[in-house]
């Protein structure tokens, strides 16, 4: 047998290989659109609370937004704020455990 041919067996695990390759391609192609979906709604939200709360943020360059939220974050009513609501926040470990079994569920 030459070294050049390849036996139908070692060809069907080849093509095994190719599959399993762009199977797995694709997941992870689809688990970065997944990933940036979700940072694309989070900066709209946020995006959105800036505009809650100060709508004349429109009128402003960005240099001149990141000078403004710059200053207001180097407030210390607004760092207590930031120390509060972190404190206030829900356990971690339980809430990513509730959400990693409930997205499981959906995607299933």
């Amino acid at each position: 047998m030459e070294q050049q041919q390849i036996s139908p067996k070692k060809q069907r695990a080849l093509d095994k290989v190719k599959r399993a390759n762009a199977e797995l391609a694709k997941v992870v192609r689809e688990e970065k659109e997944q990933l940036r979906k979700t940072q694309d709604r989070h900066k709209y939200m946020m995006g959105g609370c800036v505009v809650k709360y100060f709508p004349e943020a429109y009128d402003f360059s960005e240099q001149e937004m990141n000078r403004i939220i710059a200053c207001a974050f180097s407030l210390k009513d607004v760092k207590n704020m930031i120390n509060t609501v972190l404190k206030e926040r829900p356990d971690p470990t339980v809430s990513n455990d509730e959400k990693s079994s409930g997205e499981m569920s959906t995607q299933e």
